[in-house]
This record gives C-alpha cells, sequence and structure tokens, in this order.
C-alpha cells in the first residue's frame, strides 16, 4: 500500500507513533514480482471428433414364416434339420436357414418391420448374442409380437443325444401343432 493510499484511508486513526526519533521514514518498496517470460504455443485449429459411423447390420430379407438360426451348419446337421423338418411338415426349402458365422447378427427392427416370420427356431444361439432382448428358456416356447420363439440345443448335440431330440419334439409340436 502506498504512504498516500494509507493517508487517505486512515487520516484520522493513529495506527502506530514512531517512538523513536530522529528515525528515518522507511520507504515503500515495490513488491518483488518474478519475471516470466511468456511462451507462446501455436495451437492448431482444434481437432473435431469424425462422425461415428455405426456398423451396418445385413439386410436379411425374410421370404418364410419359419426362422431357423443356428451358429454354423454341417451337411449331417442338415440332414438331421431335413429330418426335423419334415416331422413337422416343412422342407428346406419352406424356411429361412440363417447362419450366424455368414451373416454376424441380425436387426431386430427390420425383422420385426417385414412381418414375414411366424415361427423362430434357434439352435444353440441365445438371442442375446445377436443383441436381441428377448430370453429364452430353452425348449420353452415363447411367443413375443405374434412370433412363436424356441430354443433348443445345438443340431450336433442333438444328433447324439435320443432324449433331447424327444425334448424338442414335444415343444416343436407345441407351436407348430395348430396347423397340421
Amino acid at each position: 500500500m502506498t504512504s498516500n493510499l494509507a493517508n487517505y484511508l486512515f487520516s484520522k486513526e493513529t495506527l502506530y507513533k514512531n517512538l523513536v526519533t530522529g528515525s528515518q521514514k522507511v520507504s515503500e518498496s515495490e513488491p518483488i514480482v518474478e519475471k516470466k517470460a511468456i511462451i507462446q504455443e501455436l495451437i492448431s485449429s482444434p481437432v473435431l471428433p469424425k462422425e461415428v459411423i455405426r456398423p451396418a447390420i445385413p439386410n436379411f430379407t425374410f421370404r418364410n414364416q419359419v426362422l431357423i438360426l443356428t451358429d454354423k451348419i454341417s451337411e449331417s446337421e442338415k440332414v438331421l434339420l431335413a429330418k426335423i423338418l419334415g416331422a413337422i411338415g416343412l422342407t428346406l426349402d419352406q424356411i429361412d436357414l440363417v447362419e450366424l458365422s455368414k451373416v454376424q447378427t441380425l436387426d431386430y427392427q427390420a425383422f420385426l418391420s417385414q412381418n414375414v416370420t411366424k415361427k423362430f427356431v434357434s439352435f444353440g444361439v441365445g438371442l442375446g448374442k445377436i443383441n436381441w432382448n428377448i430370453l429364452l428358456n430353452i425348449y420353452q416356447p415363447k411367443n413375443v409380437a405374434g412370433v412363436d420363439y424356441l430354443l433348443s440345443d445345438e443340431l450336433r448335440v442333438l444328433e447324439s443325444r435320443r432324449e433331447l431330440k424327444q425334448t424338442l419334439w414335444e415343444a416343436l409340436k407345441e407351436i407348430f401343432g395348430n396347423e397340421n
């Protein structure tokens, strides 16, 4: 604070008395400020985030009322599937067979909007794997939005286990029984 400012602020007050006579008036010094060099960096134009590109979900055209979903299917598994379909009165030509290893995922909104499929049987692929929020219990049919869903064991497992084939047959009769 400078002496002029102090005199102005405290002109009518005694802040201290100088008891030592003849002492020199202490002069105020300027505060010591370190002077530092300011380095100015050249900043290029701000980097804008790139537009987020969502991966394209393959658009699958559903042609038939029955959709079969598998991870992948071998020739022997295809023979078994043909037998299973024959038992409910269908052929491989009358279904949409989707191998997840080839298409990676299915778009649920496109599936619903096409309104073609009425029966959906998944062999060993939970619907969470294709990001569909439908919880299925194995061999227990469930109707969601007018579509009958059924989750089964993989075809390769069914080939060797007769009791699982019987359990599958009971579930298939439940969802296909009204039509035959």
